[in-house]
């Protein structure tokens, strides 16, 4: 039976949240891969304007270092915000432009690259990390409107 759920957006973050906090099974990359996406694409159609012009949240909010970006391709050096950071992961996720890189078996990193020449490397632990930043920031977000 499904509940109703009365602030879709806040609601879909936190149960997003839940979800990834909570599973403990063989297909956590993928699981993550799918959170990142639907918490990156909510926030850029429903509130992406705040995000774009925000003052208030920057790479090291989400826990990025500059090495965690390889590349930023053709991509202006005033035009590297984070906004344009969560533009070129959903599109590298959308697109599958994602690499996955192992050792002894076990995906430690993806690559994640867009078209503009956009390239990020990020271990798992990070992107579970930014995930979780992210939400919060956007569920602030909500709180406050």
């Amino acid at each position: 039976m499904a509940v109703e759920q009365k602030n879709i957006e806040k609601d879909f973050v936190e149960r997003t949240l839940h979800i990834l906090d909570n599973y403990d099974g063989p297909y956590g990359v993928t699981l993550l891969i799918n959170c990142l996406l639907g918490l990156i694409v909510l926030p850029k159609e429903k509130d992406f304007n705040h995000i774009s012009g925000s003052k208030d949240i920057h790479f090291h909010d989400l826990g990025l270092e500059d090495g965690d970006i390889r590349s930023w391709g053709n991509i202006r050096e005033e035009q590297r915000t984070v906004a344009s950071f969560i533009r070129c992961m959903r599109n590298s996720i959308a697109h599958i432009h994602i690499e996955s890189i192992s050792a002894e078996g076990e995906i430690e990193s993806l690559l994640f690259i867009d078209k503009s020449g956009f390239e990020a490397v990020l271990g798992i632990g990070k992107i579970k990390n930014m995930v979780k930043k992210f939400a919060s920031y956007f569920i602030g977000r909500l709180n406050n409107a």
